[in-house]
């Protein structure tokens, strides 16, 4: 069987975003029905709350209802019963995690982009006519949009490739994972630097003896398309990466 297949991708696509539509679409209205609330408590006439109620709110339903999404991306390959359902439908695992990134990711994003937007506008309509109150619709192209669109699509990543690595609790897993390693690289970058400069601290305290080690941190790449090359880059490897958890899981006990 090839790699890829356009026709046999379709129906993968089509049949993952049938096993999502259900919760997806109850997760919508509750958080219409919360959006609403919040927005009848905290707009007040002649005022505009500061940050902008839309983009908090945004902010949280994108990365929050996203990163649940992703976490259950792969439940059916990890569940008892349906792992083999999973395992016999006609597919490669590239079609696989290409369908569920996208569903996931892009698509995603475009979906919360739309139904935070119905949203707002219709928050904001009874607002208006209820309290005579309303601010500037949402719009997903300020520039905090975009950043958080940006912030989602890196974490996206890293969810996916925990959703196939981790059989129960992968949100919870992989955050621990991600803070563990963090942690961990701080801890490395501070034993590394007081040993270099050992002759700069004194055996009793944390920090140096003097300002010597203030070291400015400049970016590595001032060149825009350059820093955009070593994301991508680094976004690609942890797909190749999720791609190479995925292929193992096959070979191994797991199905």
């Amino acid at each position: 069987m090839s790699q890829f297949s356009l026709s046999r991708f379709t129906r993968v696509i089509q049949n993952d975003a049938l096993r999502i539509a259900k919760p997806v679409v109850f997760g919508t209205l509750a958080l219409l029905g919360l959006t609403v609330l919040i927005y009848l408590t905290n707009f007040t006439a002649g005022h505009v709350t500061d940050p902008p109620v839309h983009e908090v709110l945004f902010g949280i339903f994108l990365v929050g209802a996203g990163l649940i999404v992703t976490s259950m991306a792969f439940q059916d390959m990890h569940h008892p019963l349906e792992r083999y359902q999973y395992l016999m439908l006609p597919c490669s695992n590239v079609e696989r995690i290409l369908s569920r990134y996208l569903l996931t990711g892009p698509l995603f994003i475009l979906y919360a982009v739309v139904a935070f937007s119905g949203m707002d506008w219709l928050g904001n309509l009874l607002t208006d006519a209820w309290k005579g109150a309303r601010e500037p619709l949402f719009s997903p192209f300020s520039v905090s949009a975009v950043v958080l669109l940006r912030v989602y699509l890196g974490v996206h990543i890293v969810m996916l490739t925990g959703a196939i690595c981790f059989r129960s609790y992968a949100l919870i897993k992989t955050a621990l994972s991600v803070i563990l390693l963090l942690v961990g690289l701080a801890a490395t970058s501070y034993v590394a630097t007081r040993i270099f400069y050992w002759d700069a601290f004194t055996w009793n305290r944390f920090g140096p003896d003097d300002d010597s080690l203030n070291m400015l941190v400049a970016p590595i790449f001032t060149a825009t398309w350059a820093n955009v090359a070593v994301v991508t880059g680094f976004a690609l490897w942890i797909l190749y990466v999720a791609y190479r958890c995925l292929s193992t899981h096959e070979v191994q006990d797991e199905l």
